[in-house]
Protein backbone atom coordinates (compact mmCIF):
# COMPACT_ATOMS: atom_id res chain seq x y z
CA UNK A 1 0.00 0.00 0.00
CA UNK A 2 2.96 2.30 0.64
CA UNK A 3 3.96 2.15 -3.03
CA UNK A 4 0.38 2.87 -4.07
CA UNK A 5 0.22 5.94 -1.83
CA UNK A 6 3.59 7.23 -2.99
CA UNK A 7 2.75 6.74 -6.67
CA UNK A 8 -0.63 8.45 -6.32
CA UNK A 9 0.75 11.49 -4.47
CA UNK A 10 3.50 11.76 -7.07
CA UNK A 11 0.88 11.64 -9.84
CA UNK A 12 -1.20 14.37 -8.23
CA UNK A 13 1.78 16.68 -7.66
CA UNK A 14 2.71 16.34 -11.33
CA UNK A 15 -0.69 17.55 -12.53
CA UNK A 16 -0.49 21.04 -14.09
CA UNK A 17 -4.15 21.70 -13.19
CA UNK A 18 -3.42 21.22 -9.48
CA UNK A 19 -0.59 23.78 -9.53
CA UNK A 20 -2.63 26.21 -11.64
CA UNK A 21 -5.46 26.16 -9.09
CA UNK A 22 -3.03 26.50 -6.19
CA UNK A 23 -1.32 29.39 -7.98
CA UNK A 24 -4.69 31.13 -8.43
CA UNK A 25 -5.37 30.75 -4.72
CA UNK A 26 -1.98 32.24 -3.82
CA UNK A 27 -2.64 35.10 -6.23
CA UNK A 28 -6.00 35.78 -4.57
CA UNK A 29 -4.23 35.89 -1.22
CA UNK A 30 -1.59 38.28 -2.55
CA UNK A 31 -4.14 40.61 -4.15
CA UNK A 32 -6.16 40.60 -0.94
CA UNK A 33 -3.05 41.66 0.97
CA UNK A 34 -2.13 44.38 -1.53
CA UNK A 35 -5.66 45.78 -1.40
CA UNK A 36 -5.62 45.96 2.40
CA UNK A 37 -2.17 47.57 2.39
CA UNK A 38 -3.69 50.82 1.18
CA UNK A 39 -5.30 51.29 4.60
CA UNK A 40 -2.06 50.55 6.41
CA UNK A 41 -1.07 46.92 6.85
CA UNK A 42 -0.99 46.13 10.54
CA UNK A 43 -0.60 42.67 11.97
CA UNK A 44 -4.28 42.65 12.94
CA UNK A 45 -5.55 43.64 9.49
CA UNK A 46 -3.22 41.16 7.79
CA UNK A 47 -4.37 38.26 9.98
CA UNK A 48 -8.07 39.12 9.66
CA UNK A 49 -7.88 39.68 5.89
CA UNK A 50 -6.05 36.42 5.33
CA UNK A 51 -8.57 34.67 7.56
CA UNK A 52 -11.26 35.90 5.16
CA UNK A 53 -9.30 35.18 1.97
CA UNK A 54 -8.76 31.56 2.95
CA UNK A 55 -12.51 30.99 2.76
CA UNK A 56 -12.30 31.66 -0.97
CA UNK A 57 -9.23 29.46 -1.28
CA UNK A 58 -11.11 26.57 0.31
CA UNK A 59 -13.58 26.35 -2.56
CA UNK A 60 -10.91 26.31 -5.28
CA UNK A 61 -8.23 24.18 -3.69
CA UNK A 62 -10.76 21.93 -1.95
CA UNK A 63 -12.34 20.91 -5.26
CA UNK A 64 -8.90 20.54 -6.88
CA UNK A 65 -7.75 18.23 -4.09
CA UNK A 66 -10.96 16.22 -4.20
CA UNK A 67 -10.95 15.73 -7.97
CA UNK A 68 -7.23 14.90 -8.05
CA UNK A 69 -7.34 12.39 -5.20
CA UNK A 70 -10.71 10.69 -5.63
CA UNK A 71 -12.33 11.44 -8.96
CA UNK A 72 -9.45 10.81 -11.37
CA UNK A 73 -9.51 7.06 -10.76
CA UNK A 74 -13.13 6.82 -11.81
CA UNK A 75 -12.82 9.04 -14.89
CA UNK A 76 -9.71 7.21 -16.12
CA UNK A 77 -10.92 3.70 -15.11
CA UNK A 78 -7.62 3.12 -13.31
CA UNK A 79 -9.48 2.07 -10.14
CA UNK A 80 -10.90 -0.93 -11.94
CA UNK A 81 -7.38 -1.88 -13.00
CA UNK A 82 -6.08 -1.61 -9.42
CA UNK A 83 -8.89 -3.80 -8.09
CA UNK A 84 -8.40 -6.22 -10.98
CA UNK A 85 -4.74 -6.59 -10.01
CA UNK A 86 -5.68 -7.74 -6.52
CA UNK A 87 -5.74 -4.59 -4.40
CA UNK A 88 -8.63 -4.87 -1.95
CA UNK A 89 -11.26 -2.18 -1.84
CA UNK A 90 -10.58 -1.57 1.85
CA UNK A 91 -6.88 -0.90 1.21
CA UNK A 92 -7.78 1.27 -1.75
CA UNK A 93 -10.13 3.43 0.33
CA UNK A 94 -7.59 3.83 3.12
CA UNK A 95 -4.85 4.67 0.63
CA UNK A 96 -7.08 7.28 -0.97
CA UNK A 97 -7.81 8.88 2.38
CA UNK A 98 -4.10 8.98 3.28
CA UNK A 99 -3.41 10.58 -0.11
CA UNK A 100 -6.04 13.20 0.64
CA UNK A 101 -4.43 13.97 4.01
CA UNK A 102 -0.97 14.31 2.43
CA UNK A 103 -2.08 16.49 -0.50
CA UNK A 104 -4.26 18.68 1.74
CA UNK A 105 -1.44 19.47 4.13
CA UNK A 106 1.07 19.96 1.32
CA UNK A 107 -1.34 22.50 -0.21
CA UNK A 108 -2.00 24.36 3.02
CA UNK A 109 1.66 24.12 4.00
CA UNK A 110 2.60 25.92 0.78
CA UNK A 111 -0.15 28.46 1.44
CA UNK A 112 1.09 29.06 5.00
CA UNK A 113 4.68 29.54 3.84
CA UNK A 114 3.54 31.90 1.09
CA UNK A 115 1.45 34.21 3.26
CA UNK A 116 4.14 34.23 5.95
CA UNK A 117 6.70 35.45 3.39
CA UNK A 118 4.20 37.97 1.96
CA UNK A 119 3.39 39.28 5.41
CA UNK A 120 7.05 39.72 6.32
CA UNK A 121 7.78 41.31 2.95
CA UNK A 122 4.99 43.85 3.34
CA UNK A 123 5.81 44.70 6.92
CA UNK A 124 2.86 43.10 8.68
CA UNK A 125 4.23 42.56 12.17
CA UNK A 126 1.89 40.17 13.90
CA UNK A 127 2.04 39.65 17.63
CA UNK A 128 1.57 36.23 19.25
CA UNK A 129 -2.23 36.40 19.44
CA UNK A 130 -2.56 37.55 15.81
CA UNK A 131 -0.22 34.79 14.62
CA UNK A 132 -2.17 32.24 16.64
CA UNK A 133 -5.44 33.39 15.10
CA UNK A 134 -4.08 33.24 11.54
CA UNK A 135 -2.35 29.86 11.76
CA UNK A 136 -5.17 28.23 13.72
CA UNK A 137 -7.60 29.48 11.03
CA UNK A 138 -5.45 27.86 8.35
CA UNK A 139 -5.35 24.60 10.32
CA UNK A 140 -9.12 24.56 10.82
CA UNK A 141 -9.73 25.26 7.14
CA UNK A 142 -7.37 22.45 6.14
CA UNK A 143 -9.30 20.09 8.41
CA UNK A 144 -12.59 21.35 6.96
CA UNK A 145 -11.47 20.63 3.39
CA UNK A 146 -10.25 17.19 4.44
CA UNK A 147 -13.50 16.38 6.24
CA UNK A 148 -15.77 17.52 3.42
CA UNK A 149 -13.70 15.60 0.86
CA UNK A 150 -14.04 12.46 2.95
CA UNK A 151 -17.80 12.95 3.33
CA UNK A 152 -18.12 13.43 -0.44
CA UNK A 153 -16.16 10.20 -0.90
CA UNK A 154 -19.27 8.36 0.34
CA UNK A 155 -21.30 9.74 -2.58
CA UNK A 156 -18.55 8.92 -5.08
CA UNK A 157 -18.02 5.30 -4.05
CA UNK A 158 -21.76 4.72 -3.71
CA UNK A 159 -22.91 6.29 -6.97
CA UNK A 160 -19.68 5.98 -9.01
CA UNK A 161 -20.73 9.36 -10.44
CA UNK A 162 -17.93 11.92 -10.36
CA UNK A 163 -20.22 14.85 -11.18
CA UNK A 164 -22.61 14.19 -8.28
CA UNK A 165 -19.82 13.70 -5.78
CA UNK A 166 -17.94 16.80 -6.92
CA UNK A 167 -21.16 18.82 -6.69
CA UNK A 168 -21.65 17.63 -3.10
CA UNK A 169 -18.09 18.61 -2.20
CA UNK A 170 -18.49 22.03 -3.82
CA UNK A 171 -21.83 22.58 -2.05
CA UNK A 172 -20.36 21.69 1.35
CA UNK A 173 -17.37 23.97 0.81
CA UNK A 174 -19.48 26.86 -0.47
CA UNK A 175 -22.67 26.63 1.56
CA UNK A 176 -22.04 24.17 4.38
CA UNK A 177 -21.88 26.91 7.02
CA UNK A 178 -24.98 28.61 5.61
CA UNK A 179 -26.95 25.38 5.68
CA UNK A 180 -25.85 24.71 9.24
CA UNK A 181 -26.85 28.22 10.31
CA UNK A 182 -30.27 27.66 8.78
CA UNK A 183 -30.76 24.62 11.01
CA UNK A 184 -30.64 26.92 14.04
CA UNK A 185 -34.18 28.08 13.30
CA UNK A 186 -35.28 24.66 14.55
CA UNK A 187 -36.01 25.22 18.27
CA UNK A 188 -34.49 21.94 19.50
CA UNK A 189 -31.20 22.54 17.70
CA UNK A 190 -31.09 26.16 18.84
CA UNK A 191 -31.90 25.54 22.49
CA UNK A 192 -29.66 22.49 22.93
CA UNK A 193 -26.84 23.96 20.79
CA UNK A 194 -26.63 20.76 18.76
CA UNK A 195 -24.93 22.69 15.96
CA UNK A 196 -21.79 22.90 18.10
CA UNK A 197 -21.36 19.16 17.66
CA UNK A 198 -21.73 19.21 13.86
CA UNK A 199 -18.46 19.12 11.96
CA UNK A 200 -17.84 22.70 10.77
CA UNK A 201 -19.09 24.41 13.92
CA UNK A 202 -17.38 21.84 16.12
CA UNK A 203 -14.07 22.78 14.50
CA UNK A 204 -14.73 26.48 15.02
CA UNK A 205 -15.57 25.91 18.68
CA UNK A 206 -12.39 23.87 19.07
CA UNK A 207 -10.42 26.69 17.45
CA UNK A 208 -11.77 29.15 20.00
CA UNK A 209 -10.76 26.75 22.78
CA UNK A 210 -7.33 26.45 21.20
CA UNK A 211 -6.87 30.23 21.16
CA UNK A 212 -8.13 30.64 24.72
CA UNK A 213 -6.67 27.65 26.51
CA UNK A 214 -3.59 26.71 24.52
CA UNK A 215 -2.26 23.62 22.80
CA UNK A 216 -4.31 20.92 24.54
CA UNK A 217 -7.37 21.87 22.47
CA UNK A 218 -5.57 20.51 19.40
CA UNK A 219 -6.70 17.07 20.54
CA UNK A 220 -10.31 18.23 20.35
CA UNK A 221 -9.73 19.36 16.77
CA UNK A 222 -8.14 16.03 15.89
CA UNK A 223 -10.99 14.14 17.55
CA UNK A 224 -13.66 15.91 15.46
CA UNK A 225 -11.72 15.28 12.25
CA UNK A 226 -10.94 11.65 13.11
CA UNK A 227 -14.58 11.03 13.99
CA UNK A 228 -16.06 12.34 10.75
CA UNK A 229 -13.36 10.74 8.59
CA UNK A 230 -13.67 7.33 10.26
CA UNK A 231 -17.46 7.30 9.89
CA UNK A 232 -17.18 8.41 6.24
CA UNK A 233 -14.58 5.76 5.36
CA UNK A 234 -16.64 2.99 6.98
CA UNK A 235 -19.82 4.07 5.17
CA UNK A 236 -17.98 4.41 1.85
CA UNK A 237 -16.52 0.93 2.24
CA UNK A 238 -19.85 -0.67 3.16
CA UNK A 239 -21.49 0.92 0.12
CA UNK A 240 -18.60 0.22 -2.25
CA UNK A 241 -17.56 -3.30 -1.35
CA UNK A 242 -20.42 -4.98 -3.24
CA UNK A 243 -20.58 -2.54 -6.13
CA UNK A 244 -20.01 -3.98 -9.57
CA UNK A 245 -17.42 -2.07 -11.60
CA UNK A 246 -17.45 -1.84 -15.39
CA UNK A 247 -14.13 -2.66 -17.02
Amino acid sequence: MKNLIFADVKRILRKPSYWIVLGICLLISLLWTIQSKGDGLSGLSFASNQGTAIKTMNLFIGIAIYVSVYADEFTSNSMQCLIGRGISRRRLLIAKFINCVIVTFISYGIYTLFITIVGLGMGAKMNASESSFLYSSILVNAFTVLGYATISMIILFWSKNVAYATLVDAFLLFAGDTLLSGLNVIPVINLLHIDRHIFAHALECAKVDLLLTGGTAIFTLLWHVAKICTISIILAYLLFRKKELDF
